[in-house]
């Protein structure tokens, strides 16, 4: 199956208001990746760029599952939600006018003078993201270093198009970057609950980079301290701009706690806690439960 296959399987029912995300499209075992949900928004209205989906994560939206659909539009803009019963889990607007590219030549050129040291950071088996062993996962493992996050990335063929590469792989990849930011400043696993995504090239099936600054990592008002902002971009072979983000990730111990087992599938503990120090303590608890 490929992407476009099975976004076009999410959306099947939606003349009836039923969206159902087939199982692999997960980042959290179970869970929708946030890169799904807006790529399935996107699906929905088959925009072409340039075009902005703004996609609020309320709940963890479920695989496997029919959910119900709402749409309504208004002039260049959709708006389109999705809820389990009467509980809201996602809305999406999508808007295509007044569209400015922000300018990312100097994110590119200090990048490129500096991404020698690195270190890779783990993933799970089966998250779309990450996951090698997920039939439609782009296996994309960020490299880091004190300044940046990024991959040098060529697209899988199950994101092979026609006219290029699928733009659900620009969100999703963008998602994974700001969710990875956020963790790597939290030092927790977390979510996605606000993601900004702006396509302004079609994709070419050719070497992209997608790049985040880490020292651009902010907070928010939050007195507690439990999100983090973030931005990325995704570049095209000749430094092109394809696609940005900005992105809000909430992390905490319970979150760490819930991919501490996924994680553990390919990274030992003495790693894991490298990168989030509370693994080893909710690792032991798991193992006594």
């Amino acid at each position: 199956m490929t992407i476009d296959e099975a976004l076009r399987q999410a959306a099947a029912d939606a003349a009836r208001g039923v969206v159902t995300f087939p199982a692999d499209l997960h980042g959290f075992p179970g869970i929708a990746h946030g890169g799904a949900v807006a790529a399935v928004f996107h699906r929905l209205t088959l925009p072409r760029p340039p075009v902005e989906l703004h996609v609020e994560l309320l709940r963890g939206v479920p695989t496997a599952t029919p959910l119900g659909l709402r749409t309504g539009s208004a002039g260049a803009t959709a708006r389109l939600a999705l809820t389990q019963g009467e509980r809201p889990l996602a809305e999406a607007t999508l808007r295509r006018g007044g569209l400015t590219p922000p300018n990312v030549a100097g994110l590119r050129d200090r990048w490129a003078g500096d991404h020698d040291t690195r270190e890779e950071v783990p993933g799970t088996a089966t998250c779309l993201a990450c996951g090698s062993a997920n039939p439609l996962g782009l296996g994309a493992r960020f490299l880091v270093n004190d300044h940046f996050l990024w991959r040098e990335y060529l697209p899988p063929v199950t994101y092979r198009t026609r006219e290029g590469a699928h733009p659900a792989l620009a969100l999703i990849l963008l998602d994974e970057l700001g969710w990875w930011l956020g963790a790597l400043t939290q030092r927790e696993c977390g979510v996605t609950t606000d993601v900004r995504i702006t396509l302004f090239e079609s994709l070419p099936f050719a070497p992209l980079l997608v790049v985040g600054d880490r020292a651009a990592v902010g907070s928010d008002d939050d007195p507690r301290g439990r999100y983090a902002r973030t931005t990325g971009a995704l570049l095209g072979p000749d430094g092109t701009l394809l696609a940005s983000a900005e992105i809000r990730f909430a992390g905490s111990r319970a979150y760490t706690r819930r991919l501490v087992e996924p994680f553990l599938t390919t990274t030992p503990i003495h790693e894991l806690e490298r990168w989030f120090p509370s693994a080893r303590e909710l690792g032991r608890r798991e193992s006594a439960d």
